[in-house]
């Protein structure tokens, strides 16, 4: 039988040639270990309905996921005019819950300042261990009304927003709006920051979480 075309062109002088494409090589991958900052709404608006405890909810699953994956988590909150690390970064999810159950509601949304700080937190946290990928998970309903450094409270979200889309770290932002229809703020905060946008209501009503990460 005459050998086919692919035979002539492996076989040279009676050897088989192998090309550099045709070499194999086992690697071991390490799953990348995540450095998660969960940016918390802790403004008057959260303590409305359900909609704190949906967010300590979801937020303890993620934690307790994040266990056993060894990632690192810590939480930080934003109401009135101020920012409050609650949880520095810890891999302890009795810890956190800890810090969660007696977290304090009130006062307006400094949604541009929650946003600020987050950034500074997670980029010096890369910068103690860059091989770890720095995850920001927003838990709010995206109406911030009240701005530090700018006129409008809305145009100071949008720019540190754009900021962290601008950087390495990866967004979600999880809404706790009841009618995310009726303004449609979360998600125009989301895609400022080029973050996965995710419904609380969702969430629990799928009664698992699933991150887009």
């Amino acid at each position: 039988m005459a050998a086919g075309r692919g035979t002539k062109d492996l076989v040279s002088h009676g050897c088989i040639r192998i090309t550099p494409s045709d070499i194999r090589e086992k690697m071991r991958v390490q799953p990348t270990a995540a450095t998660i900052l969960f940016l918390l709404d802790a403004s008057g608006s959260m303590g409305a309905n359900r909609r704190m405890v949906l967010t300590k909810g979801i937020i303890l699953s993620i934690v307790n996921d994040a266990y056993h994956k060894r990632d690192q988590v810590a939480l930080l909150a934003f109401r009135a005019a101020h920012t409050e690390l609650l949880l520095p970064f810890t891999r302890s999810p009795l810890v956190a819950k800890y810090h969660l159950r007696d977290l304090a509601v009130g006062g307006k949304t400094p949604l541009g300042l929650g946003l600020k700080e987050a950034e500074i937190l997670l980029k010096a946290e890369s910068l103690k261990n860059p091989k770890v990928k720095p995850v920001l998970i927003i838990v709010s309903d995206g109406k911030g009304n009240v701005a530090l450094e700018y006129d409008d409270p809305y145009d100071e979200a949008m720019h540190y927003a754009e900021r962290v889309k601008r950087s390495p770290i990866e967004g979600v932002f999880i809404d706790t709006e009841e009618d995310p229809c009726s303004f449609g703020y979360g998600r125009q905060v989301a895609r400022a920051m080029g973050a996965h946008y995710m419904l609380a209501e969702d969430i629990v009503s799928r009664g698992m979480i699933e991150l887009p990460l």
